[in-house]
């Protein structure tokens, strides 16, 4: 995984990931599939992410940026420097996001790219003639969106036909007639001001295949998700990209994929949290102190997390969706991984913080070295260890989950913050 941190003006380092995807067999086509351009669009975003944990590339090779515009993800703002895909035909250097353009430019133009693919959630459902507010020309839901029918001297030169086969295997699973897509050619070619600056404009006037698939914001989100993916197969199967996934396609799936009870986040090294079932308040708790939050390590299983300042609050973000609040105590964090022995229902075992532990019945931590405080545990003294811990003797309104199952426990030497670990009764 490539990471691309870009460097600007704003409070925030802001940037977006590009993963390539491993293929057995890398000599068909080469796909660029982006999602989160625009930063209130979720469908798009989310089925990236989604596409990158439960597909496998069997032939031809996806690389993938789930999170384009993650500042914008971040404040649910479809551009908080702008239309970011207003910005392609030409862009003032000053502007903020000039670097991340340029460098999207070239990801188009590398030669390895023989097809870009572009996620967006529009409004309404989009009709060749006007029916009624929310069905007619005006409206960009559920569309295939292509410039132009064809391109000279690309790979895939018809775009209409490629449109015409996402499309047909769309309307093969459709949940309601309602939702039927249909083809929208923008002509852009032919004087539309508007989408000479976009993306996929871009790549077609350098002779790159691309297109854009829309799903209806009318739609719940993991409804977007089933047609940006049935949308992604499609595509696939018409550029002979060959993929398999993990999971059946429909929207019971997706919603508990997208609630993934085995999704974390990793804030350093010292602190992993379960991401789905978090109270909507977790105070006091540790973040380094003097450290920018956007200087913060952040890992996930889910490629489309992040942190928000607001005030004196961190927001930690899944997407658009607000998973917890931090009220942050700063203190210094150690740079090196503590270890300790915990007893797990009458097993001792070696634990490093930073891990999320199941105990069914009790555990007890066994530890010389530094001051355990187990937030939740009335002790009799300031430092916890080699205290036994059931769950009855924990205070509920101290856990970190809506369920009242999991518990941190924190570890501190002095001043110097060691690490917490996740104990978890909840099965």
């Amino acid at each position: 995984m490539k990471k691309i941190f870009l460097l600007s003006l704003c409070v925030f380092c802001f940037g977006f990931d590009l993963i390539k995807m491993p293929t057995e067999d890398n000599t068909s086509t080469h796909i660029l599939l982006i999602g989160g351009i625009q930063g209130d669009e979720p469908g798009g975003f989310n089925s990236a992410n989604l596409f990158l944990q439960h597909y496998k590339i069997l032939k031809g090779e996806v690389w993938v940026i789930p999170n384009l515009n993650q500042i914008s993800i971040l404040h649910n703002h479809r551009g908080i420097y702008g239309d970011m895909n207003r910005k392609f035909k030409s862009l003032n250097p000053q502007d903020k996001e000039y670097p991340i353009i340029e460098e999207l430019k070239q990801l188009i133009l590398d030669d390895h790219i023989d097809f870009i693919y572009h996620l967006h959630d529009g409004s309404g459902f989009y009709r060749e003639r006007y029916i009624n507010s929310s069905l007619n020309p005006d409206r960009w839901g559920n569309c295939s969106i292509i410039d132009q029918k064809e391109i000279i001297g690309a790979k895939y030169e018809n775009l209409e036909q490629v449109a015409q086969q996402i499309v047909e295997n769309i309307n093969s699973h459709i949940l309601d007639k309602k939702h039927l897509y249909r083809i929208r050619n923008t002509k852009t070619a032919q004087g539309d001001k508007e989408m000479e600056k976009t993306l996929t404009y871009f790549a077609i006037l350098n002779k790159k295949s691309a297109m854009a698939n829309e799903a209806s914001k009318n739609l719940p989100l993991n409804q977007r998700v089933y047609y940006h993916l049935l949308a992604i197969e499609g595509m696939l199967n018409a550029t002979g990209v060959k993929f398999e996934r993990d999971f059946k396609l429909d929207p019971q799936s997706i919603n508990a994929l997208i609630n993934d009870p085995l999704a974390y986040v990793q804030i350093t090294p010292l602190i992993k949290l379960p991401l789905i079932g978090l109270k909507r308040n977790l105070k006091y708790f540790p973040f380094p102190k003097n450290e920018h939050i956007e200087h913060i390590p952040l890992e996930s299983n889910h490629k489309i997390i992040g942190l928000l300042q607001k005030k004196f609050q961190i927001l930690l973000k899944y997407g658009n969706r607000v998973m917890t609040i931090f009220n942050p105590i700063y203190i210094p964090f150690a740079k090196n991984i503590h270890q300790t022995k915990i007893n797990i229902d009458g097993v001792e075992r070696e634990v490093s913080v930073g891990e999320i532990i199941k105990v069914k019945k009790f555990f007890e931590v066994i530890e010389n070295q530094a001051r355990v405080n187990i937030i939740g545990f009335y002790g009799k003294t300031r430092n916890e260890a080699s205290q036994k811990v059931e769950l009855s003797q924990l205070n509920k309104a101290y856990s970190i989950d809506k369920k009242q199952k999991q518990y941190r426990i924190e570890f501190y030497q002095e001043n110097l913050f060691l690490g917490m670990i996740i104990v978890d009764f909840g099965f």
